[in-house]
């Protein structure tokens, strides 16, 4: 049923992205396309191992890698502060020397999922959210912050995966459907936080490139 719903939700936030492109920023397009492609591999993974039952920890593996390489790319086209800039280069920089590292030394990296990397990748997405936050609570965006849609984005996506570590963490010492029905509220929290901010976002008037630069 969980399933259902989330695929519901996946369903009324395209039809959302669809109906409001013209006032959708196209940098915004990049956090949609990883939003979009780890949901569809989300939903592939869960019927084809329903139907095979073969591990799907390599489809998982390259879609995250993904996802985190969209998401960090997205937040250092948002941030305008050339400090908050170099910050954020240093953060994709460490990304992909992670994975590097991680294929070295995991023989079976497109196999098996690690959680560890998955920690690293969370934690250096939550401090480029903390960059960006911190950039638009120091400009005049925070104004006009209910209709800014990156804001919104940002807080579903820190929401989501502050939450999913400790549930990530204790997931072979509670029960599968426990596990599942937080991953499941997460997921509801963080998609129903985009459909907000899909519903109330205004496109910015400023010149293109400034995304609420600080008033001189």
């Amino acid at each position: 049923m969980s399933k259902q719903i989330s695929m519901i939700i996946l369903f009324i936030v395209l039809i959302l992205v669809c109906f409001k492109y013209k006032k959708i920023e196209r940098v915004n397009l990049i956090f949609f396309t990883g939003f979009i492609t780890i949901s569809i591999i989300d939903f592939f993974c869960y019927f084809y191992f329903k139907m095979t039952k073969i591990s799907t920890d390599k489809f998982y593996v390259v879609g995250m890698f993904v996802m985190f390489l969209l998401y960090l790319i997205y937040y250092y086209k948002l941030l305008y502060l050339e400090s908050l800039r170099k910050i954020q280069l240093v953060l994709m920089m460490l990304f992909a020397v992670n994975g590097c590292i991680m294929f070295g030394v995991g023989a079976n990296f497109f196999e098996n999922f690690s959680f560890n990397t998955f920690y690293v990748n969370i934690l250096l997405l939550t401090f480029s959210i903390i960059l960006f936050l911190y950039q638009t609570f120091n400009s005049d965006r925070i104004f006009e912050i209910k209709n800014y849609l990156p804001f919104w984005i940002s807080v579903g996506s820190l929401l989501f995966y502050i939450g999913i570590i400790p549930i990530s963490y204790f997931r072979t010492t509670v029960s599968y459907d426990i596990y599942f029905f937080f991953l499941f509220l997460l997921n509801l929290i963080n998609n129903g936080v985009i459909v907000f901010g899909l519903f109330w976002n205004k496109r910015n008037t400023d010149k293109p490139g400034s995304y609420g630069r600080q008033s001189e």
